[in-house]
């Protein structure tokens, strides 16, 4: 049946014909074929025949298997898929470029991460003499820093508070005062 209008319908049609013989189709798709269908007798005859072969599908009638055969059909799923996962995964992996590409990309920017910012550091062992020197030198360290606070905090209390933040917030208040006494 296809390969005779092979030469004249392209598949995109081919799918939008199945599809409306088997009523899977939209309603933009069921015009394009209804369209195409009245334009050309053979594209007509396709589709009857597609919409012939879907009637006597949909007449078919859904029948129970036995138990025993779907237990057996399950087992041989069961070794089928585990004797398969690498290839399973091979295959997802192979059938998505996109996937494939990205997840390669990763792994090999992860690897030269790795390789080029990874550096141990070679793990320095201290005499007694480095580190009483190093002890000796953070008291001074902090001693200097006590003593910058301490000036700072003695600076700010003499000079800053009393002439930038005393001053303009006692004139204020005693302007406040002033309006609120009536004077």
């Amino acid at each position: 049946m296809q390969e005779k209008s092979s030469n004249k319908i392209d598949e995109k049609l081919l799918d939008k014909i199945i599809a409306v013989a088997y009523s899977d189709a939209g309603l933009y798709d069921r015009i394009v074929v209804w369209i195409n269908a009245r334009r050309d007798p053979e594209i007509a005859k396709l589709l009857a025949e597609y919409k012939l072969i879907a009637k006597s599908v949909h007449r078919l009638i859904e029948t129970d298997l036995p138990e025993s055969m779907l237990s057996s059909v399950r087992q041989r799923i069961i070794r089928k898929s585990q004797n398969n996962v690498i290839g399973s995964i091979i295959y997802s992996f192979a059938s998505k470029p996109l996937l494939f590409a990205s997840t390669v990309g990763i792994i090999i920017i992860t690897i030269i991460s790795v390789l080029l910012f990874y550096s141990p550091t070679p793990e320095r062992k201290y005499t007694k003499a480095e580190i009483e020197l190093a002890q000796q030198q953070l008291g001074e360290s902090l001693a200097i820093v006590n003593k910058v606070f301490h000036q700072t905090s003695k600076k700010i209390d003499a000079e800053v508070i009393t002439k930038y933040v005393s001053k303009p917030l006692n004139k204020g208040l005693n302007l406040i005062n002033d309006y609120l006494i009536g004077g």
